[in-house]
């Protein structure tokens, strides 16, 4: 029986936990299991023992082989879904369950709100089950223990199969019953995950596994690097430890998690606002400064300045107010020091003294946030201590790509290297504007950057008439086509839209997408994945784009179809490839555009095409990869490789080939003018490297904050403030302001603490793979099938399953970087030099 009164106590507050670097996967992959490398075909037969060549349609619901309709009809269909509202198609449908319906996101379980939580305590009965038959394996015969790296994976699956889910629903559903249930099974399941990663006993059958000659050496190749990727985890979390240690392990995580909560929730200037006269606002928005005076005027009224602080429209503000006479009287104004009206005043505002003052105060953490976030260093020094490591840092890498902090650093002073003296050709060409409008000051400071760039900006800005309206070559329906079209040519897939009966979906924006491809079948074309993209901004929905795994692809091998463990994997969604069955792939893409054209399609920036592009680079990683293990499946790989194939795809968003199959006029379907786009890239490029030299300073002290040892501290603690000093000293491109302590408003060390450097790494990495690859001087090489064939088969369908190392040297033929290390490590920064320096979104 499930305890939901424990249940309720754990469901009142959300547990943060980590999530995979930008993909939105599983929090901690189950059992640590995180999973990272290996499989080269789907159809290979080293996966094990035992036939796989089932009939899974009677006993899966699998999914039909061959779809009806043109690819031409799919197509056409593919741009009216996104273009036109809901209301118009006969076959989209809004949520809201009714008898006969396929249940939320294809889920029969999922009727309701509280058949979420049903489904939570099923998933967790049937999670025991397998838990319990994996201990009944310390006193079973060797030829029982063949199977355990399975029943692990399995585990895993299905405590994903709830966390990934809750996580996606609490997110982006609109209905607070449905998000009060997915708080509740999401807290849960996390619940019994975390008593999971701690049992002694399940490490202690991991370990006979792997002791056991006659059983390792039976292990496929990929139950293999599952087995490894679990012991390190395991050992990483101390269950090899003794008891009393291993309490002290995990009193340190939960303090761990307890500061980073505190530290997120801390972020914010030490003041909030500052006392400006109004005189010295000149070059601020007029209706800006009408809405801070008028704020000013009425500060009794709380949610007036509240409001300036969250959002840059003011177009919802309350008619009534101060009277004429209050507005007239008010000479300074209450400035938000951040938000958008503070980053509007940093770009606009002419005097310098004003600029200075909010980025001063916009920077400068209070004393008990940076207090925080050193108890915070300390305890994950501590940790690392505790488990042989001598920092955060060397403790963090070990099963990474750069694998060692002195790897990390030399990779960031390369890359350093290559990159100032551009980003300092840039600040010269400020200045000089500086020294023209400032009555020649040559003193250039931090606060001068973004004001000078924005003058400059509007300098050079191209006088076509026709510049402000790129966006109207990009309407959504017409990306999504593009998309398409590009990876059929490159991969032989293609998005076909999909009717979405009652209770399926939670919105009437949502669209979904069947994933359909020529490859893998003898029987024609067939579906690999389930894609609901929910792109439209709402109301309550979060800003940032994001990519959520709800379902993985692995093998469903032939004993589950009897063991009668997991009776809900009855209907899930099934592929049959090469005689081996595998769940489908099902994922959300979330993206918040917003229509501007109240009688026309959702039109995008080109930023918003490159962010849409990105996205789609993490879902063809989720579809594509095809291995028989959940742990390394897709994006469930190193936290510094993931973001190769979505940074990668940004590559592709502006090339002429991939433009020329889909940027047209909406309306008139003229196709995109080159010096167009040119126009508008040429402006975006114009301060690429201090963009990127900026996340290596970022990057530098993530770095330093989690290289300190015991040695390296002083016995007072740790004094972030001098770390981040110092690192200002050695690389800032201006004069060091001294009282700014940045360090604690900076949210990224929590998620991402000593790696953050890796969104650098995977965007040089990104740019070696489209220059030799995709862009080697071969005609239409961008979109070439050959091309494409290299990196799935090198990169995509592997997931975690291979070492990243050996993916890199694969798709780049560079066999002697294939085992990583220094050399390949320099290589990456030194090899992809300027072409690493871009805008960051």
């Amino acid at each position: 029986m499930i305890n939901w009164r424990l249940v309720s106590r754990l469901a009142t507050k959300r547990i943060n936990s980590p999530i995979h670097f930008i993909s939105r996967s599983c929090p901690l992959h189950s059992i640590h299991l995180l999973g990272r490398r290996e499989v080269r075909t789907v159809t290979s037969t080293s996966h094990g023992s035992g036939s796989r060549c089932l009939d899974p349609t009677s006993q899966l619901s699998a999914f039909p082989t061959v779809i009806g309709g043109s690819v031409e009809a799919d197509d056409k269909l593919l741009r009216t879904v996104f273009d036109t509202p809901a209301s118009t198609h006969e076959f989209l449908s809004p949520s809201g369950a009714t008898a006969g319906s396929p249940g939320l996101l294809m889920n029969s379980k999922l009727q309701s709100a509280k058949s979420l939580i049903q489904f939570a305590g099923d998933t967790l009965i049937s999670a025991r089950k397998v838990t319990n038959r994996i201990l009944s394996l310390n006193d079973s015969s060797e030829q029982s223990l063949r199977g355990a790296i399975r029943l692990f994976d399995r585990l895993s699956d299905m405590l994903c199969r709830v966390i990934d889910l809750a996580e996606f629903i609490r997110t982006v559903h609109p209905d607070p019953e449905y998000i009060a249930a997915a708080e509740y099974a999401h807290s849960y399941m996390m619940s019994y995950m975390i008593e999971l990663n701690s049992s002694s006993e399940l490490y202690d059958v991991l370990r006979r596994v792997m002791d056991t000659p006659s059983v390792a050496s039976s292990l496929s190749k990929e139950e293999n690097i599952v087995a490894q990727l679990l012991l390190y985890d395991f050992e990483k979390s101390g269950a090899g430890l003794d008891k009393t240690v291993r309490e002290e392990v995990m009193s340190l995580q939960h303090d761990i998690s307890s500061l980073s909560r505190d530290f997120m929730t801390g972020i914010a200037p030490e003041y909030n606002s500052v006392e400006i006269d109004i005189k010295d606002l000149y070059g601020l928005d007029p209706m800006a400064v009408s809405e801070l005076r008028r704020a000013t005027a009425a500060k009794n009224d709380s949610s007036g300045f509240q409001y300036l602080k969250r959002s840059p429209s003011f177009a919802r503000r309350r008619s009534d107010g101060p009277s004429k006479d209050a507005l007239e009287a008010v000479q300074k104004v209450t400035m938000p020091t951040t938000g958008p009206i503070a980053r509007m005043a940093a770009l606009s505002v002419k005097s310098s003294e004003v600029r200075k003052q909010l980025y001063i105060e916009g920077r400068r953490s209070n004393a008990r946030q940076v207090e925080i976030l050193e108890d915070l260093l300390m305890a994950r020094m501590r940790l690392a201590n505790m488990m042989g490591s001598s920092s955060y840092a060397e403790y963090q890498l070990a099963d990474k790509m750069a694998r060692t902090p002195e790897a990390v650093k030399n990779f960031l002073d390369n890359l350093a290297i290559k990159t100032r003296p551009g980003a300092q050709q840039e600040i010269d060409l400020l200045k000089n504007l500086k020294k023209k409008s400032d009555s020649g000051n040559d003193e250039f400071y931090a606060w001068d950057r973004d004001y000078y760039m924005s003058q400059y900006t509007d300098l050079t800005k191209p006088r076509v008439k026709s510049y402000d309206f790129l966006n109207s070559y990009f309407s959504l329906g017409i990306v999504m086509q593009g998309l398409s079209r590009l990876f059929t040519r490159l991969y032989g897939i293609r998005f076909v839209p999909r009717e979405t009966p009652p209770g399926e979906i939670w919105h009437e924006d949502v669209r979904k997408l069947d994933i359909m491809s020529d490859n893998g079948s003898t029987f024609g074309e067939q579906r690999v994945g389930v894609m609901y993209c929910d792109l439209f901004a709402r109301h309550g929905k979060p800003r940032s784009p994001a990519h959520y795994t709800i379902r993985c692809s692995r093998e469903i091998f032939s004993e589950e179809f009897h063991d009668g463990l997991d009776p809900g994997n009855r209907d899930i969604p099934t592929l049959v490839t090469g005689g081996l069955v595998y769940q489908v792939p099902t994922i959300g893409l979330v993206c918040d555009f917003v229509s501007k054209n109240e009688h026309g399609p959702t039109l995008l920036s080109f930023g918003e095409v490159e962010t849409l592009f990105h996205e789609m680079g993490h879902a063809m990683h989720s579809m594509l990869g095809r291995t028989a293990m959940h742990n390394i499946s897709g994006t469930r790989c190193a936290t510094d490789f993931v973001e190769l194939p979505s940074v990668l795809m940004e590559h592709f968003a502006s090339n002429p080939d991939v433009l020329a199959l889909f940027a047209r006029h909406y309306e008139t379907e003229r196709p995109l003018p080159p010096q167009l786009l040119e126009a508008s890239l040429a402006q975006r490029a114009a301060f690429r490297y201090n963009d990127t030299y900026t996340q290596i300073e970022m990057s530098l002290l993530d770095h330093a904050l989690h290289s300190i040892t015991p040695s390296s501290g002083s016995s007072g603690g740790i004094d972030s403030s001098a770390i981040y000093y110092a690192v200002e000293h050695q690389y800032s491109l201006f004069p060091v302001v001294q009282d700014a302590k940045w360090q604690g408003m900076f949210g990224h060390l929590v998620g991402y603490g000593a790696v953050y450097y890796a969104y650098l790494l995977d965007r040089a990495i990104a740019s070696l793979v489209w220059d030799r690859v995709f862009h080697s001087g071969k005609e239409g090489g961008a979109v070439s099938r050959e091309a494409g064939e290299r990196f799935k088969n090198e990169v995509l369908v592997w997931g975690g399953g291979r070492d990243p190392w050996e993916c890199f040297a694969g798709v780049l033929e560079r066999d002697e970087f294939s085992s990583g290390g220094e050399k390949a490590m320099e290589f990456v920064a030194m090899g992809a030099g300027e072409q690493v320096a871009g805008t960051w979104r």
